[in-house]
């Protein structure tokens, strides 16, 4: 092969063209090899900056994705209105086990002083609500006769009190007599009312605790004593506190005893109907003056 013939690249390498240089520390040369420097650290200097950007936009982004969580969309919760809402504030109780160690001052055997403790905790839950706030009720509600522009109310909290209360006293038939009722075994016709007013309580503070659906862990522990792990019930539940639904109540008690038998006809339009109850469960109910206490 001739010496025009030889292949030669198209595109020289620098290098040899550096290494060719008659003149290696002459100007040209030198000027040569630190422009390739610099021109090749800029590159590589400008690629970094590029791939750390690129890293922090795909960061923020996936930052800003929304992830799926176990939540229900607050677009599907309802809670009705109630003019109480304002005093709801929460704390964290333990509750008393119940058992010997861990009773609570509400396990005693009866007696006055009980039956007072007991009745300490709701004989003032029946209020008086303004106007405004009954027109907000999800139910209608009666105008109070004698007290212009106030409602009759109550916070079911206190009825279910009341109702255990009455499920208390109904264990006690020895000390309260007018509250014994009927058994599967022994019917007492003249029970009728206890006995009723009774079942009604117990159904109604099953329903109470299947709608406000404690969701509170109780947990199972190991115990060297008996060599087995044990249910514990001591252990902590997010609470309303009471004593601020007591002070909401006490501020709006009854100015006087309510008269049922009294129509006062209003404007205020019932959005929400409550269930008609069967005429015949209520054959022997008899209207008769609510207390302020």
């Amino acid at each position: 092969m001739s010496k025009e013939q030889e292949y030669h690249p198209l595109i020289s390498d620098p290098a040899d063209d550096i290494d060719a240089d008659p003149s290696p520390l002459g100007p040209s040369s030198w000027t040569a090899r630190w422009t390739s420097k610099i021109t090749r650290g800029m590159l590589a200097g400008l690629l970094t900056v590029e791939t750390v950007a690129l890293v922090i936009s795909i960061v923020t982004l996936f930052k800003r994705v929304p992830h799926p969580t176990c939540t229900v969309p607050a677009s599907s919760q309802r809670v009705l209105y109630s003019p109480a809402l304002s005093a709801v504030e929460h704390e964290v109780q333990v509750y008393n086990v119940g058992f010997t160690g861990d009773l609570s001052p509400f396990q005693r055997p009866s007696s006055p002083k009980l039956d007072q403790m007991w009745s300490d905790l709701y004989n003032f839950g029946i209020s008086r609500i303004t106007k405004e706030e009954a027109a907000q009720l999800p139910n209608k509600t009666h105008a109070i006769p004698g007290d212009p522009g106030h409602y009759i109310a109550e916070l079911d909290v206190f009825h279910n009190l009341h109702c255990l209360n009455k499920v208390r006293m109904a264990l006690d038939p020895d000390y309260y007599p007018d509250w014994r009722i009927s058994t599967t075994n022994n019917h007492i016709p003249s029970q009728k009312n206890a006995t009723e007013h009774v079942g009604h309580c117990i159904d109604w503070i099953r329903q109470s605790i299947m709608c406000t659906g404690d969701t509170s862990v109780i947990v199972w522990q190991w115990e060297n004593w008996v060599n087995a792990s044990i249910v514990k019930g001591n252990v902590a539940h997010t609470c309303r506190k009471f004593d601020k639904l007591q002070e909401w109540a006490k501020d709006r008690m009854l100015l006087k005893a309510y008269d049922p038998t009294v129509h006062i006809e209003d404007d205020i339009v019932d959005r929400n109907s409550t269930r008609p109850i069967p005429t015949q469960q209520n054959s022997d109910y008899k209207p008769g003056p609510i207390s302020p206490e």
